[in-house]
């Protein structure tokens, strides 16, 4: 069973500021961890329609998968390095996306 702590992600304010006018419809989050700045940027911008959720590490991504609950019709996981964007792209047929976070 994977334990669950209290993350609190560092770079949250800054990163909803970043995205604060922009409209998003297809994003992709190369490190997503624990998915705190997922949950905001979901809670804030509703208008996401296809969210990718990566990350190298299992225990993390399930976890993600936990947080991320409420959007799961929104939601795509993959395990990987976002090195490999390209061929997540080409597996979701995605040819346009919105927004990064690395």
């Amino acid at each position: 069973m994977i334990q669950k702590s209290e993350h609190l992600p560092v770079m949250k304010t800054e990163c909803l500021q970043f995205f604060a006018d922009c409209d998003l419809k297809v994003f992709f989050d190369g490190t997503l961890g624990a998915a705190g700045h997922a949950q905001a940027l979901l809670s804030t911008h509703p208008e996401i329609e296809l969210y990718i959720a990566c990350d190298q590490d299992p225990d993390a991504l399930q976890i993600g998968r936990e947080n991320l609950n409420k959007w799961k019709d929104k939601v795509k996981f993959e395990k990987g390095n976002f090195e490999n964007l390209d061929q997540f792209l080409k597996k979701w047929r995605i040819r346009k996306v919105d927004g990064f976070f690395f």
